[in-house]
């Protein structure tokens, strides 16, 4: 009998193995790309990864993390990732294939899942710094963000559209460490592409702080030059003592590969939007997540047929 019981338990534990290996392989592993700890990139996919892992048990979702939107573009491309945050402005580069994608592989495999969020991207200076407009950049050193990034990009984009980065002593640090040297009188100025910055609200809360207002011509050359950037306004309430500011703003989305199922994008993309309160609450750029199909087309690529088939079905409800 013992020989016999001991038959039937390994032939119940062969099968649950079989079994519980046959479910491993049955699920459906997502790779997505967000950008280092501390970046909203980075805090959006964790959030994401945690809640719809609550509807999906059959998709594994995770977390890459990455340099930030390029690095996610150029790895989705690559096909090292099957979803990614990226800048609608490296979408569009990436077609042609232009700027930091320039002598690599065209990005036409990149699909759109929906709007992520939309960021600013703006010079802050110390009130009493002396320098009221962006025309006082000339001559001032100027943190760019850290080296690679999207902050970069979007400062980089703007200065020469306005013909000032030849002019400025460009400075590449952390976000962190920009705002320190900002306080400290070691920079004059520091650029920023996204809000609230914590570096900024860090200094904000000791320092009176000023965002370099544009002009509404200066504003038209940023769009003409670079069609990606469009006009918006910071709230009054961002930044302690900054008003309401209009600011170049570009659109941030979340994208995936066209290789991922439609149906996996289809359930994630319901999942998403199902919990969109819960994910806002892990981080509020999540609250801002729209389809924006019409704006991303444009870009010169399509949304991904799973995407498009839940709104599709939404839109006919």
């Amino acid at each position: 009998m013992r020989h016999k019981s001991l038959s039937y338990a390994l032939a119940a534990g062969l099968a649950a193995t079989l079994t519980s290996g046959a479910l491993a392989q049955d699920k459906t592993s997502i790779a997505w790309g967000g950008s280092n700890p501390g970046g909203v990139m980075y805090y959006m996919v964790g959030v994401a990864g945690t809640e719809l892992a609550k509807d999906l048990p059959d998709v594994n979702i995770t977390q890459v993390t990455t340099g930030g939107s390029t690095e996610n573009a150029k790895r989705l491309i690559k096909g090292e990732l099957d979803m990614g945050i990226v800048y609608g402005s490296h979408v569009y580069m990436a077609q042609e294939p232009t700027g930091p994608f320039e002598g690599g592989a065209k990005g036409d495999m990149l699909r759109g899942v929906a709007m992520a969020y939309q960021g600013p991207t703006y010079f802050v200076a110390l009130a009493d710094g002396g320098i009221q407009s962006m025309e006082d950049l000339a001559g001032k050193k100027v943190a760019l963000g850290p080296p690679g990034s999207g902050t970069v990009f979007n400062c980089s984009n703007i200065l020469t559209a306005l013909n000032l980065l030849d002019k400025i002593e460009p400075q590449m640090m952390t976000f962190a460490d920009a705002g320190r040297a900002l306080g400290n009188g070691q920079i004059d100025v520091l650029c920023q592409s996204s809000s609230p910055a914590a570096a900024v609200t860090e200094l904000a809360e000791t320092r009176d702080i000023l965002l370099l207002p544009y002009s509404e011509e200066e504003l038209a050359t940023i769009s003409e030059t670079y069609p990606f950037y469009h006009q918006g306004t910071m709230p009054e309430t961002v930044y302690r003592g900054v008003p309401a500011t209009e600011l170049p703003y570009t659109t941030v989305y979340w994208v995936a590969h066209e290789r991922v199922p439609e149906d996996v994008v289809k359930r994630i993309v319901a999942s998403a939007y199902k919990r969109q309160e819960a994910l806002a609450a892990g981080h509020k750029a999540w609250a801002q997540m729209k389809p924006d199909v019409e704006n991303f087309e444009k870009l010169g690529v399509p949304m991904h047929p799973g995407a498009a088939a839940y709104y599709a079905e939404q839109s006919s409800n």
